[in-house]
């Protein structure tokens, strides 16, 4: 899948004769129907290309046409930005909304999956194997599995005392505690020796949420044995008895993540109405959250998914603000354009680099309730 900083740097192109196309490409959308899905939505797009573009677009969409000719579906959606000289393409299991634009290149449903998927890693035990999957956009990017190498064959002849009767003791005969905590030992100490390169894994992936599973009998003690900066990345613990592939895994696991975000959620709309409500600490609703993020106020930007609305954009001064009026209220200039809130909001996050939290559900519905969007400000 894409990552973060591929998405910044296309927010960020320059590049104006862009075509971007989202396409659903899940087992209900047969590939029979990928050409005349992408020619329809070409014909909505017709009306707003300007008249010295329509050469370019015309190559350009015949080089998509013939890709999803022979395009094999690797995931749910595919996403493509091509122009005359480059391609790019990123396959998801994450389905999209049918879209195709031209111009810039257009990342609006891209930040928003990011911010709705967020990294989590994946912390798998058992005692002498430890997996790691870094999950995004409900997709594993990475299956690193660890194992330790612990022989107790010689560990029965060792002799460690006598009986009342003169009969030798061994370790793992009568004295079976003292072999298992022996072993036990090993066992911590294997993962002692995993907290470096899981470490390294997590900040190679940009993992901030930890996801432990073991059977319930191990979790408890894998979990006392990670170091203070993996363990209060830990967000919530599943038992897991055995899997068959890391898509398993993920699918067993996620309920468990679903269910923490959708409380996390309604912590968060709770805490940004209350202090949205003090009136200097958040803001809620279209026009003073997009004046906060222009002025270079906004700390945090909470949004419901899915939450869309129609705002103007001065083509002038580059000003964006409620769809009211005929004149921008920065500049005062009258070459002002309808938008897509949605759209207009995922390149203000990225320009003004404001993290972005989307909340779903149930917060989703009282956060829409309140004027869709907030902003927890810095000052």
């Amino acid at each position: 899948m894409i990552s973060p900083d591929a998405v910044r740097q296309l927010a960020q192109s320059e590049e104006n004769r862009c075509l971007t196309l989202y396409l659903n490409t899940g087992p209900d959308q047969p590939r029979s129907t990928y050409q005349a899905r992408f020619r329809n939505l070409l014909k909505g797009l017709n009306s707003s290309v300007p008249a010295e573009d329509r050469k370019v677009i015309d190559a350009v969409a015949a080089k998509v046409t013939n890709f999803l000719n022979q395009y094999q579906p690797a995931g749910n959606s595919i996403l493509i930005y091509a122009t005359d000289k480059n391609w790019q393409e990123h396959s998801s299991r994450v389905p999209v909304r049918d879209e195709v634009h031209w111009g810039r290149p257009d990342v609006n449903q891209l930040v928003w999956l990011l911010q709705e998927y967020r990294p989590y890693g994946v912390l798998i035990a058992e005692k002498e194997h430890v997996r790691f999957l870094a999950v995004r956009l409900n997709e594993f990017e990475s299956y690193r599995e660890f194992s330790a190498d612990i022989d107790t064959r010689d560990w029965r002849k060792q002799v460690i005392g006598s009986s009342g009767r003169g009969d030798s003791v061994q370790k793992g005969g009568r004295d079976a505690r003292a072999f298992d905590n022996r072993y036990m030992e090993q066992v911590r100490r294997f993962w002692r020796s995993l907290h470096k390169p899981i470490t390294e894994l997590v900040d190679q992936y940009h993992v901030q949420r930890l996801v432990l599973a073991a059977n319930k009998s191990l979790l408890p003690e894998f979990a006392r044995s990670l170091p203070a900066n993996l363990s209060s990345a830990v967000v919530t613990q599943a038992a897991l008895d055995g899997f068959t592939s890391p898509t398993d895994a993920v699918k067993r696991i996620y309920p468990k993540i679903e269910a923490w975000e959708e409380e996390r959620d309604k912590r968060l709309v709770v805490e940004l109405l209350n202090a949205a409500g003090i009136g200097v600490k958040a803001a809620v609703g279209i026009e003073p959250v997009l004046k906060y993020i222009q002025d270079g106020r906004a700390a945090r930007l909470i949004v419901a998914k899915g939450y869309d609305d129609e705002i103007a954009q001065c083509a002038a001064c580059g000003h964006t603000g409620p769809a009211s009026g005929r004149a921008c209220s920065r500049c005062s200039a009258n070459d002002v354009k309808k938008a897509s809130l949605a759209s207009a909001l995922a390149r203000l996050a990225v320009r003004y680099n404001v993290p972005v939290e989307v909340v779903k559900r149930s917060p989703a519905v009282e956060l829409i309730k309140n004027g869709g969007l907030g902003a927890f400000l810095r000052f």
